[in-house]
């Protein structure tokens, strides 16, 4: 389907009126930061304190992960175990603590789960984590460095597509990788114009080349715009796209050139045979982090470069 269409909209739905803000830890990065993904999944452990430790599972459609906490009593003796889950944020979670208790061995029994605490749970690798806790029951705290108990086999792997795989309007997994093309024209506040736009996503990357006017309509001096930027895929998100709650994907990208960091939003449509995308309305409103809240209308559709 070609998407040919005549559009005004104010300057903020389009990257060329981003509002940008410095930053430096991203830029020029070569290597994937790290993200939490399926390869985290498995059991972990401190060697100080073998004989106890977690298994971590880790949900990425539902932006969740679970941790199995298996420990015993502060006074010791019989063994003691606590359910953790919480949203992923990049590399991080914050997770609710919960106890089980009046169970017996494979017996149907009314048991009671209570949340007893929270956690911070930071990935600094794929073979390296941080658990902080806070038992409010016990009236404990304490910070545990955690280690693989078995080799990893897929974590850097999944690493490798973790910024360009996206959740989908139905919950789904969707690879942007490749082109994406808006064929239309945008009038701007300023009395221009922008017509074609063309985002390119690697693993790492997305480039935008956008045609500029200087006349509303896409009128008057033509001049095209050209962003390289490095990206990163923090977690999935709820937006306003016409009024309805969609869901959405929050990245980090950042100006290859300068360091500038634009925090922005990407949406894939996939409920026709050829999926559609669209990013965050700019400068508009935003959440707590500055990510904004809204999606425009203007839809991107992937570019097939084998024909």
């Amino acid at each position: 389907m070609n998407i040919s269409n005549r559009v005004t909209h104010t300057a903020l739905a389009v990257l060329g009126a981003l509002n940008l803000v410095s930053i430096s830890s991203i830029a020029g990065a070569e290597e994937p930061p790290m993200l939490i993904n399926f390869g985290v999944n498995g059991s972990w452990y401190e060697p100080a304190t073998s004989g106890q430790g977690f298994v971590f599972e880790v949900a990425p459609s539902s932006n969740l992960i679970a941790a199995y906490w298996f420990t015993f009593p502060v006074e010791g003796g019989e063994r003691e175990w606590y359910l953790a889950a919480g949203d992923i944020n990049g590399n991080s979670a914050e997770l609710t603590i919960y106890q089980t208790e009046n169970g017996f061995l494979d017996e149907p029994s009314m048991v009671e789960t209570n949340a007893v605490g929270s956690a911070y749970l930071d990935f600094s690798s794929c073979a390296a984590a941080t658990w902080n806790y806070q038992i409010d029951t016990l009236g404990l705290s304490g910070e545990i460095p955690l280690q693989r108990i078995a080799p990893d086999h897929f974590c850097e792997r999944f690493l490798a597509t973790a910024n360009t795989d996206v959740v989908s309007h139905s919950n789904a997994w969707v690879d942007i990788r490749g082109d994406w093309l808006f064929e239309g024209c945008v009038n701007l506040e300023n009395s221009d114009s922008h017509g074609n736009e063309l985002f390119s996503f690697t693993e790492m990357t997305v480039t935008l080349k956008i045609d500029r006017y200087s006349d509303p309509d896409c009128g008057g001096t033509h001049s095209q715009q050209i962003l390289t930027l490095n990206m990163q895929r923090l977690d999935k998100t709820l937006a306003l796209l016409d009024g309805a709650e969609v869901i959405a994907n929050r990245f980090i990208l950042t100006d290859v050139d300068n360091g500038e960091e634009i925090r922005q939003l990407f949406y894939v449509d996939d409920r026709s045979d050829k999926p559609f995308l669209t990013h965050g309305l700019l400068g508009l409103s935003t959440d707590s982090e500055g990510f904004p809240t809204e999606l425009p209308p203007l839809f991107f559709e992937q570019v097939d470069n084998t024909q």
